[in-house]
This record gives C-alpha cells, sequence and structure tokens, in this order.
C-alpha cells in the first residue's frame, strides 16, 4: 500500500547530499567571524554611552553630530538586551561593567528606570559608586551570574588607568569593591584634562527615557544630547578614536540602538562582530570587549564579546551615508516588526488550522457516499491538504524573509495579517511540491518531501550563514539576544523533527523493498549528515541540541537495525552522543579563544568549574519560562501528555486509522519515538527547552494527520466496491 521508491534514484541523491555538504565545508573550514585589528600602544579610545537612541532618531537635518559619524565612521545596530525584557541605563552600563548580562533586583519584566547609581568622594579620599554591593549581589544571583567590576578589575590587574566621566560611567569602570580609581563629573570645562588621564575613557552624556509627544520638545532631548557628545569630541585627544554606543532602552520598549565608531581606526563601513557574526549587529559585550583591547587587557574572567571590527564602504559621501543608515533602520525595523507580530502571527495560524481541522473532522463523519458535495474521498484529501500546509508553514516562515515583508505597514495586526498570507503563498507552493512529485502515491511520500523540504530550508540557511533565521517566526530574535547565528533552539525543533521523520520514511521505504543494508546506510549519511550541519561551529554551533538529536537518531536506528532496546543498546546510544558531543566541544576548543562557539565555550566553562552554573541556569530558565503563562503551561502539558499516549497506545482517543498505518509501517512509530526523546532530551538540556516539545509538535501533528487521511484514501481505492450506486463517489 506505500510505494517503493527507486534505489537507484535515492543512492544518487545520498551521494550528491554527501558531496554537497563535502565541498561546503572545505569551503567553509573556519568560523566565518570577521576579523579584528589589534591596538597599538599608545593608541586611545572615548567611548560615549548615551540611552534611547536609534537609527531612525537620526537624520542629516536634526542630528547633525550623529549624522557626521554616520557618515565619516563605521555604524551598527546594537542589542541592549540584558536581563529583563527592557533594559534600563542602570542595567546597560552593569552589563558594560560585567562583560555579561547585569542589573538590579526586580520582578518586573518591564521595569520603571530608576536613577543612576551616584558616585560619592573626592580625588583625596578615592570615589566609590553608592549602592554597588547590592547591585553586584543582584547581578551575580542573576541568570548570567554576572561579576559586576569586571571590567575595572581588569584594568586594575593590568596596571592600565580607566577614566570615568558621569555617573554611568563611574558605574562601569568600577571595580568589584565598587571603588572607581579615576573619576570626574561631567563640566565642559574639565573635559580636555579629563579626556587625557588614561588610554581609555568612559563619558555618560545622558539619554533620553520617554518620547515627548510634542516633536518639537523631543528634538530639543535629543540636540541636548547631540551638544554633549560635541563637547566630547572637541575635548578628545589627538589621533583618538571615538565610541557612541546606544545602552538603554526608552518608552519601555525593546528596539535596537545606535552605535558608531570613527577615528584613524574606523572609517567609513559598518560594524561586525565576531560574537553575532553579522555585519551591522553588535551587542553590549561587544562594546567591553573593545575597551579591552583598546586599553590592551586581557578580562579577568571569559566573557562572550568581542571586539567591533570594520567592514569599509567604498567612501564617506552623503549618499552612502544614506544607504548606510536605510541597511542599520532596516535591520531595527525588522527586528521591531518580527518582534511585535510573533505571537499574533502564531494565533492566527495556530487557531485557523484547528478551526479547519475541527470542522473537516465534523465533515467527515458526516460525510455519506450519496452525497456528492462532500464525499469521504474528497473530505479525507481536504484534511490531508490542510494538514501539508501547516506542516509547511514552519518552512514558509523563513523563506518569507527572502522578501521585506516589514517595510508594508508600520500597524502591528495589518503586519501580522500580510505575513500570514505571504507564507500561506508559500506553503501553498511547498505543499503542491510535495503532492506532485513521483512520490505522491505513497502514503508517507509526501510526508517525507515536506520533512526534506523542512530541513533542508533551515540546513542551506546554516551553511550560508544563517540570514533567513535572523527576525523570523522560528528564528533568532536580535532583540532577545542570547544568540545570532547558527542553530536556535525554536529552529532546531523544527529541525530535528523533520530529520527523524525523514530518516523514518527513507528506512521504512528501503525495508519495505527488501533493503535493510541500504536503510542502515540511508538513515546514517542522512542523520550523520544532519548532525554536521547542526554541530560543526562554521554552521550550526549548536551544543545542546546534538545531546538530544543524537540519542534520537541513536534509537530509530536501533529499530532500523532491528536491535532491542535493551539497557546495554541505550547505553551504547548515550555513550555514542556523548562522544560526538565531547569530540565537537574539544575541536572548537582547540581554536583560539575568540575564534571559538558555543560548544568550545562550554566545554571552557567545564574547565573553569562553572559547569554546574550554565546547567542550572539552563534548567532556571526552563522553570521560568513554563511557569510565566500558567494557563498554557497547564494546556501544554495535557496536549503533550496526549500525544505521548497516542504514540504510546495507537488507536487511543479515536485514532484507530494511526493503528493501521503504523502497523504497516512500524518504523515510523519508531520515528515517533524518536521525536518525542528528542523532544524530552532537548528541554532538559538547553535553556528556552521549554519551546521545544510544543515546536516539534507543531510540525508533527498535521504532517501525520496529513498521513494518515492519504492512508485512508489508499484503503478507500483497494477496498472492494459493495455497492453499483458507490463507485463514483469513493
Amino acid at each position: 500500500m506505500i510505494r517503493r521508491h527507486p534505489v537507484k534514484t535515492l543512492v544518487v541523491l545520498l551521494l550528491v547530499m554527501v558531496a554537497g555538504l563535502t565541498v561546503a565545508y572545505v569551503n567553509r573550514t573556519t568560523v566565518p567571524v570577521p576579523p579584528t585589528t589589534q591596538p597599538k600602544p599608545g593608541e586611545s579610545l572615548v567611548v560615549v554611552g548615551l540611552g534611547g537612541l536609534s537609527w531612525d532618531d537620526v537624520s542629516a537635518k536634526d542630528t547633525p553630530t550623529l549624522w557626521g559619524l554616520l557618515r565619516d565612521g563605521s555604524a551598527a545596530s546594537v542589542s541592549v538586551k540584558s536581563l529583563r525584557l527592557t533594559t534600563c541605563p542602570t542595567d546597560g552600563w552593569a552589563t558594560v561593567s560585567a562583560g555579561e548580562a547585569a542589573g538590579p533586583d526586580t520582578s518586573e519584566v518591564r521595569p520603571t528606570c530608576a536613577s543612576l547609581p551616584s558616585v560619592a568622594g573626592d580625588a583625596n579620599a578615592g570615589y566609590r559608586i553608592i549602592g554597588f554591593d547590592e547591585l553586584a549581589t543582584a547581578s551575580r544571583e542573576a541568570e548570567f551570574r554576572a561579576r559586576l567590576g569586571m571590567l575595572g578589575d581588569s584594568f586594575a590587574a593590568g596596571k592600565t588607568c580607566i577614566q570615568a566621566v558621569g555617573p554611568g560611567a563611574g558605574l562601569a569602570a568600577a571595580t568589584s569593591d565598587g571603588k572607581v580609581a579615576k573619576y570626574s563629573p561631567f563640566q565642559a570645562t574639565t573635559l580636555v584634562s579629563d579626556l587625557a588621564q588614561c588610554p581609555v575613557s568612559i563619558v555618560d552624556v545622558g539619554g533620553i527615557d520617554a518620547t515627548d509627544p510634542d516633536r518639537t520638545r523631543h528634538m530639543e532631548k535629543i540636540n541636548g544630547i547631540e551638544r554633549r557628545l560635541e563637547q566630547v569630541i572637541d575635548a578628545m585627544p589627538n589621533g583618538a578614536d571615538l565610541l557612541v554606543v546606544g545602552l538603554a532602552d526608552r518608552d519601555q520598549q525593546e528596539r535596537l540602538r545606535l552605535l558608531t565608531a570613527s577615528g584613524p581606526h574606523y572609517g567609513p563601513g559598518l560594524l561586525a562582530s565576531a560574537s553575532t557574526r553579522l555585519t551591522g549587529v553588535a551587542q553590549l559585550s561587544d562594546i567591553t570587549a573593545t575597551i579591552l583591547q583598546r586599553g590592551g587587557v586581557d578580562p579577568v574572567t571569559a566573557i562572550g564579546g568581542r571586539a567591533l571590527s570594520v567592514v569599509p564602504s567604498a567612501n564617506n559621501s552623503e549618499s552612502t551615508a544614506a544607504s548606510k543608515l536605510t541597511a542599520l533602520t532596516d535591520i531595527d525595523t525588522k527586528a521591531d516588526a518580527m518582534h511585535r507580530i510573533v505571537a499574533p502571527f502564531l494565533v492566527i495560524w495556530l487557531a485557523g488550522t484547528a478551526l479547519a481541522l475541527l470542522v473537516l473532522w465534523v465533515v467527515i463523519r458526516r460525510a455519506r457516499p450519496w452525497n456528492r458535495r462532500f464525499t469521504r474521498a474528497r473530505v479525507l484529501r481536504m484534511v490531508r491538504l490542510v494538514g501539508l500546509l501547516s506542516a509547511a508553514m514552519p518552512a514558509a516562515t523563513f523563506l518569507a524573509n527572502l522578501i521585506p515583508w516589514w517595510r508594508w505597514s508600520t500597524a502591528t495586526i495589518v503586519l501580522a495579517v500580510l505575513l500570514f498570507v505571504l507564507v500561506l503563498v508559500i506553503s501553498a507552493a511547498i505543499t503542491l511540491a510535495c503532492l506532485r512529485g513521483p512520490w505522491s502515491s505513497s502514503a508517507l511520500g509526501p510526508l517525507a518531501a515536506m520533512s526534506a523540504v523542512t530541513a533542508g530550508v533551515i540546513g542551506v540557511d546554516l551553511l550560508t550563514g544563517s540570514h533567513l533565521q535572523i527576525s523570523s517566526i522560528f528564528g533568532l530574535q536580535p532583540l532577545v539576544g542570547g544568540r545570532f547565528y547558527g542553530m536556535g533552539n525554536v529552529a532546531f525543533a523544527l529541525y530535528a523533527a523533520a530529520v527523524l521523520l525523514l530518516c523514518a520514511a527513507l528506512a521504512h521505504a528501503l525495508v519495505r523493498r527488501n533493503a535493510p543494508r541500504l536503510a542502515v546506510l540511508a538513515m546514517v549519511l542522512v542523520g550523520g549528515g544532519a548532525l554536521a550541519v547542526d554541530v560543526l561551529p562554521a554552521w550550526g554551533a549548536d551544543f545542546g541540541g546534538p545531546i538530544a538529536l543524537v540519542p534520537a537518531l541513536g534509537f530509530l536506528l536501533m529499530g532500523v537495525m532491528g536491535w532491542r532496546t535493551s539497557a546495554r543498546n541505550v547505553l551504547i546510544v548515550l555513550v555514542t552522543a556523548g562522544l560526538v558531543v565531547g569530540l565537537v566541544c574539544y575541536l572548537d576548543w582547540r581554536r583560539p579563544e575568540s575564534d571559538r562557539s558555543h560548544p568550545g565555550r562550554f566545554l571552557q566553562t567545564v574547565i573553569d568549574g562553572g559547569a554546574w552554573d550554565v546547567m542550572s541556569r539552563k534548567f532556571l530558565a526552563n522553570v521560568s519560562l513554563a511557569v510565566h503563562l500558567p494557563v498554557l503551561l497547564v494546556l501544554a502539558a495535557l496536549l503533550m501528555a496526549m500525544v505521548v499516549v497516542i504514540v504510546m497506545r495507537p488507536g487511543a482517543f479515536g485514532t484507530e486509522p494511526l493503528r493501521r498505518l503504523l502497523a504497516e509501517a512500524p518504523l515510523m512509530h519508531r520515528g515517533l519515538w524518536a521525536i518525542i526523546v528528542m523532544a524530552a532530551i532537548g528541554f532538559l538540556t538547553n535553556d528556552s527547552g521549554a519551546a521545544i516539545p510544543p515546536v516539534a509538535a507543531i510540525f508533527t501533528v498535521p504532517l501525520v494527520v496529513s498521513a494518515v487521511m492519504h492512508f485512508l484514501s489508499i484503503e478507500a481505492r483497494n477496498a472492494p466496491v459493495r455497492r453499483r450506486r458507490d463507485r463514483h463517489h469513493l
């Protein structure tokens, strides 16, 4: 009843896949990070921090100073995400100090920003940050175990001074005991002497915490910041570089903020970050890393940030500056638009799919042979189509980023509807391809094709730099921070589920064709290739994913090879998984520290004795994410429990057709168990693992429903016709 696929064609496709991956890896054996230029002795840097400004606040007419920095220097958008959804000035300056997300203790996800900690003391007695100990304790006990004062300690250990001007700069430059070695308040009359004290100076010029509804008054606030910025520029030492960075949000609304660098080492262009692997996007820890690099000192504790580098522009003309501004505002607009429409989009999609399937379920129960409009066969085809369309939408959300949908409107609901329509059109094209191929007469053929498309879209995107994942529904969100390249946890859930379903369908088809050895080979090649794309630092750079995917693939491979699920065999799979992940971590750790990705950094954390902190942080993050919405948690838990019961006992809850399909395709049953294994381990080993089981189900359930409907259609066609009048309606 399930069509046997041509073996020769499959072998050719497998060889092409292996050859393609080999060529891709040979051409990209190193992690694609931008190069950085080491500073020369005596070169100075002035870092100016301000709050609340993004690139859409900048124009040649209204903000001439910032426009000049954009035109004559390098620029980027910076993610200021710290511990909460929105970042206050204290959070931003504390994060620069620690090199990791830091800030005060608060239960508010969008806190009302308090004033910056004040600086007490004088030049003779020394300066100290008021309330530093409480802030340091809160940062140390928070999610990232940040060490407040790391930047100041590093300069002290390197016997190099760092000058702080203004309260925010004092917080950034303070040592871990809260003392500031070199400090002065912001005064235009003393700026020249203040900025000449040390190789690196940090200056706080204030910021804007709320948008004034009157545009004139709002621009006056921005121009006030510009005037202080001009004073800093006039007072800078000759030959010094200037770094201007937005450190905080405005209106309790998360956005990407502006970042510019100008001077002898920062010509016209865009700033690139080795930590984000993106041109035009950086994070706050990169500012810390840049300060450390320019001071010629090493951090006393490892940080994730990397010093900024420049991707040059052709010139510093007004038109080039306008093009840079357009590119930077586009990055911010896309990130903001996606951040706002994720929830509405998912509600529209999931509610629409559930409603369509519910209506069709009612119709199919009422379908009669004599009903010419809604025959049983026709309704089965409709359910199959809806299931395939729903399963195609995750891949379509990535492909939709090839079209600049975020420029079409500023209204959240309008953007959500427009993106939904675009994704639906792409999903329809994918579904049509899956239904029209030579595999279409097989019950598992469209399922395998859809799995291959989904895994292929995500995999090819990883091979080419993760561009489609940035600011996509199931991808990486720059406003959230955390990861800016490689395989995100949500995308991993889709990718792993698709790979496991594809392997199960291929293995079943080959076993049915009496080619069990080729079934094992096909699964090893497909699963191994998928694992390589996920884990290798140059591509997916994933650490938690392989811990879940390798055991799941091993469990499925045991079924393909005919092994029993014994304690010994399970132990072999787990040891193999540990060896694979450990080997990748070791090889990545062997790279220079600046080139390491997530696996290598984790191994260094283990060596430093911080593995328990990382594991506990991931677990607590999952718990926090799960209990944040208790109603959604209960609903998701009930649905997931129902799915597990159905897989455990096919036929339960009225799923008798699924039982018959799995009885004919036992390896598909094994594949469903493998997805459950992957989702369970992924939940435990990733810091946002709570999203992995439901996202895997979002893709798997409608795809399996479509396969069951196709199976029923094939059963109906092969069943003997009992009545003449039924012949034309089945």
